[in-house]
């Protein structure tokens, strides 16, 4: 199995064929042998170059054309956007028992965390009163189900008081009067496996051991806790194997705040040794190197913020499951 060290002195090139590669700039190469639990295979096709990295048999693909860095596909993701909240994802190991939660932002609802949180076809079950509650708030009609006859599959359930037991605490919001809270639960967790586990573990340790990774104080704790959903952390790992990235943060959205889910949105400082956004062209090769992801790999979320390439998924109950069935 080939080195991760020796993947990325073989990482993607855009000089023609017949012309040797200028040297990426500030290239970091790391200086031991940690290993990435998976296979680094460099495929080259005339004058397009394909890094794939194999995370426990899902290939992760990278296409860059020659020529071709700072170009987007019509109606990509790229977008610039105020810095995001900077709000480190708290979540422990798996489980579905939430950590303390410290305050709920200010103004945080649902209606604001619903269309950066899920997708549009993972809808809200509640009963009649959180209903009236939250089409009050300006949540759609069409995304809030009844939950008098049971919770329908998929979707997730908003509540008033404590969460019902088994569930995992997803988001939580102040009610205005009361002091007391409305929470987004997700009612049937999904878990990863012990191998599924394994392999988020491995992938985390070797991700933290590269010099090339960026990552300090609670974003490099969430890493070592491997509290990290597996699609983002396969593409955190193939960064890291082919050019080095910086990983300034792990934000969550407004209510998020200590949710027992594994983090899913990352703002990205650096490439290559270069920092983003303040070098345009790492900035558009980082971009271009996102949205060239398939599924499940390709986010639901790019934008270049002052921050960072802000990188996010949207939730899913079983991350783990989504990587593993892309192998089968």
């Amino acid at each position: 199995m080939p080195d991760a060290d020796r993947a990325v002195t073989a990482g993607p090139s855009d000089a023609p064929d017949d012309e040797p590669a200028p040297p990426l700039p500030h290239r970091h190469r790391a200086r031991h042998r940690a290993r990435l639990p998976g296979l680094l295979v460099p495929l080259v096709c005339g004058a397009v170059l394909t890094l794939v990295v194999l995370v426990g048999g899902a290939a992760l693909l990278v296409a860059l054309d020659d020529g071709g860095r700072g170009a987007h596909p019509a109606g990509g993701g790229r977008a610039t956007a105020a810095p995001s909240a900077g709000v480190t994802a708290a979540g422990g190991p798996p489980g579905t028992d939430a950590p303390a939660s410290p305050a709920t932002p200010a103004g945080a609802t649902v209606a604001g965390w619903l269309p950066g949180a899920l997708s549009e076809g993972t809808d809200l079950a509640a009963s009649a009163a959180v209903r009236a509650e939250l089409a009050e708030q300006g949540v759609p009609a069409d995304r809030v189900r009844p939950a008098e006859d049971g919770v329908p599959g998929g979707s997730l359930l908003a509540v008033v008081g404590p969460a019902p037991p088994g569930s995992r605490v997803l988001a939580r919001f102040d009610r205005p009067g009361d002091g007391s809270e409305l929470l987004v639960v997700d009612p049937a967790p999904g878990e990863p496996t012990a191998e599924e586990l394994d392999r988020r573990r491995a992938l985390a340790e070797a991700l933290l051991a590269n010099p090339a990774t960026g990552a300090t104080g609670a974003t490099a704790d969430t890493l070592s806790r491997a509290a990290v959903d597996q699609r983002l952390l396969s593409l955190l790992a193939g960064l890291a194997a082919r050019d080095g990235v910086g990983i300034a943060s792990l934000p969550v959205l407004p209510g998020e705040e200590g949710s027992a889910a594994p983090a899913r949105r990352a703002v990205l400082s650096a490439l290559g040794g270069a920092p983003v956004p303040g070098d345009p062209a790492a900035t558009d090769r980082l971009v271009a190197w996102l949205e060239a992801q398939l599924p499940p790999f390709a986010s639901d979320e790019v934008q270049v913020t002052d921050d960072g390439v802000l990188v996010a998924f949207r939730y899913v109950s079983d991350p783990d499951a989504v990587v593993t069935a892309a192998t089968r």
